[in-house]
């Protein structure tokens, strides 16, 4: 039957990106993009995060471990790595991109609002409940101090060598040299200044945090530019341009701004790039439903802008409306993304012309219902057809590996990312204590509803995502994580499966193309790092569809076949050449298949001679092919591109 598509309603959504619980400190850094501490919240016992965003506002880092509390501060190293005042925890610490902690600093801290590195190395630490500031050393030795303040925030180091610091409880602002003599102070109608930096026109820009503004003022203290349209800001800083970075901290209205001379707010964080939603109805010739969907997009997408696509496939029984209450549609399609979310057959408003129809359970039918989904997504003129993958979560990984499995990948899907989904009947019939109320000995219901089986056939990205103790409860330890990692990673890695690259978490955590044993596991993500689950969820869709459209592994001493070939992952249009280096005279074929194992071209078939052979590799219709070579008893499958 044909494709049924009714565009319902389009929404404007206001309100999307990473929430900020308090946003202390900012930077505008020197690639353009912006660093930001958020102090977290009282719902999250102040467990903070830090985060930088590129200038669409979209995250390209983050430092999300969970073991911050309350920090106010975070600074760019010249070195790439991060200072970071961990407030609460009362120390310094200095984590690099890995998130390593490289150095810290606690002896004696109460309450650190704010680190430097200075241009000798050592390090301008604001330590404000015990009414001081410090310079120590790498070794951890104080060379400098000056005691004789009240509740100081944001000290820094002036290029005269002098000190610049808020007094916040006494309400003014001083500047004191090395012996601790005041030089400069400034207090006039100030209520807890939180900032101070000197200008490089030797004027001062002061956060007057109480009195909601941002001034700047001269050395004799004439206000000579204000921005007042602020409540509670903690931060500002001049940026090269003349405009004026602030932080805001003020319940409501926590977000980070971006104001020129005349008070313009030019760009901000969050709520940078709004989202239209898009509800259409996508019919399922399986069963006969229309299915409910929506469509969350970026509100600069065009057909000149397009931006990968994501299908969230959701868990249990749900349906997709969760995505819309939680805000997490709006959060990931403002990062960046297409989002689609749906009501699958039998759930929500997915409808048999308005007749409800009978859960599948993830079955046939739902898994056909997805199909439908990614073939509307392919023609969705916003979305880059060859940058389209798969988040679901739980159950939901039974419907997404059913659906590449016995569709073999056509049309396209790049990634599936999988939170938490259960390998076989044993995690999810009620038998086990799951959700599904059919037996696990009825054979004929299971075979099409188990993951763990699927994902041998499953050619993508594939990256799990799993805590330390599952959100399903009477799952007591992770072995179907493990079995779905060895179900999916390739023959060629030690696996059953197919899938050309997988991975457990993070790579700091786990190496790629990694199977596992329950006594040997990887290492699985802290329970404590859960709270940040959103932000890593967008982190790892940044970084699945940023892969190449092919995954050819690096070179390897033990991989001979990886270390002879010479190709092309993506041709645009035309005649490309394949080039193989043999060491000596064998046998070797080296064939292309289709997406659905056909094959549609022989390079070579017989002896090639020890040397480099430049082999012809005749153009084909677009799509996504296979090139399998075989030297030997050796083989290699790669995927290559063909665009019209």
């Amino acid at each position: 039957m044909k494709l049924l598509l009714i565009i319902l309603i389009s929404l404007v959504c206001l309100e999307a990106s990473v929430t900020l619980r308090i946003p202390f400190s900012v930077e505008r850094l020197d690639n353009g993009n912006t660093l930001m501490a958020d102090g977290g919240g009282e719902v999250t016992q102040f467990v903070s995060k830090i985060i930088e965003v590129d200038q669409r506002g979209s995250l390209i880092w983050a430092y999300i471990k969970g073991d911050l509390l309350n920090s106010h501060h975070a600074e760019k190293l010249a070195n790439d790595n991060v200072l970071i005042a961990d407030t609460r925890h009362n120390e310094v610490i200095e984590v690099d991109r890995d998130g390593n902690i490289v150095w810290f600093y606690s002896s004696g801290l109460y309450h650190p609002n704010d680190a430097n590195r200075l241009a000798n190395n050592n390090t301008l630490i604001t330590d404000r409940d015990s009414n001081r500031v410090i310079e120590v050393t790498p070794d951890g030795t104080i060379v400098w101090s000056y005691i004789l303040l009240n509740h100081p925030h944001n000290a820094d180091r002036l290029a005269n060598g002098n000190t610049i610091v808020c007094n916040s409880t006494d309400n003014e602002i001083i500047e004191v040299d090395s012996l601790g003599n005041t030089v400069w102070s400034y207090g006039t109608g100030l209520n807890w200044p939180r900032d101070a930096d000197r200008l490089a026109n030797g004027n001062t820009l002061i956060t007057d945090t109480h009195n909601h503004r941002v001034i700047e003022i001269t050395p004799d203290g004439t206000i000579v530019w204000s921005y007042n349209l602020l409540n509670n800001p903690y931060e500002a800083d001049r940026l090269g341009s003349g405009n004026t970075l602030i932080s805001n901290i003020n319940p409501g209205e926590r977000k980070i701004m971006e104001v020129d001379s005349l008070g313009a707010i030019v760009w901000q964080y969050p709520e940078t790039t709004p989202v239209v939603v898009d509800t259409i109805l996508i019919y399922n010739p399986a069963s006969g439903c229309t299915l409910y969907t929506h469509i969350h997009r970026p509100v600069d997408a065009s057909m000149t802008n397009r931006f990968p696509g994501v299908i969230m496939v959701p868990d249990y029984s749900d349906d997709g409306s969760q995505y819309d209450s939680n805000e997490r549609a709006d959060h990931i399609a403002d990062d960046g993304f297409i989002l689609v979310h749906f009501d699958p057959d039998g759930r929500g408003e997915s409808t048999n012309h308005g007749v409800y129809t009978t859960e599948d359970y993830c079955g046939y039918i739902q898994q056909d219902g997805l199909w439908e989904i990614i073939k509307y997504l392919h023609g969705y003129s916003y979305v880059d057809s060859l940058n389209i993958g798969i988040f679901s979560e739980g159950y939901g990984v039974t419907m997404a590996s059913g659906m590449l499995s016995r569709h073999g990948n056509d049309p396209y899907v790049k990634f599936l990312l999988d939170w938490e989904g259960p390998s076989d009947r044993y995690q999810t019939s009620q038998d086990s204590g799951g959700h599904v109320p059919v037996p696990v000995d009825s054979e004929s219901f299971w075979i099409e509803r188990e993951a763990g089986l699927f994902m041998k056939a499953v050619d993508v990205y594939y990256l799990r995502m799993q805590t330390e103790v599952d959100h399903n409860v009477h799952i007591t330890d992770n072995r179907h994580a493990i079995a779905l990692i060895d179900s999916g990673t390739a023959v060629q890695y030690g696996g059953k499966g197919m899938c050309p690259w997988t991975r457990v978490n993070d790579s700091l955590m786990n190496l790629v193309n990694t199977v596992y044993t329950i006594g040997s596991p990887p290492e699985w993500i802290d329970e404590s790092h859960e709270l940040f689950n959103e932000i890593r969820n967008i982190l790892y869709l940044h970084e699945l569809s940023s892969k190449p459209l092919v995954y050819i592994e690096e070179d390897s001493d033990d991989s001979r076949i990886a270390k002879s070939l010479c190709m092309p992952s993506i041709i645009k249009r035309g005649q490309a050449e394949f080039e193989i280096k043999m060491d000596e005279s064998e046998k070797v074929s080296i064939r292309v298949y289709d997406i659905s194992g056909r094959l549609v071209q022989k390079i070579y078939q017989g002896i090639l001679a020890a040397g480099r052979h430049c082999l012809p590799l005749r153009a084909l219709p677009g799509g996504v092919y296979f090139i399998v070579v075989r030297i030997d008893n050796a083989t290699s499958v790669k995927k290559i591109i063909f665009l019209d």
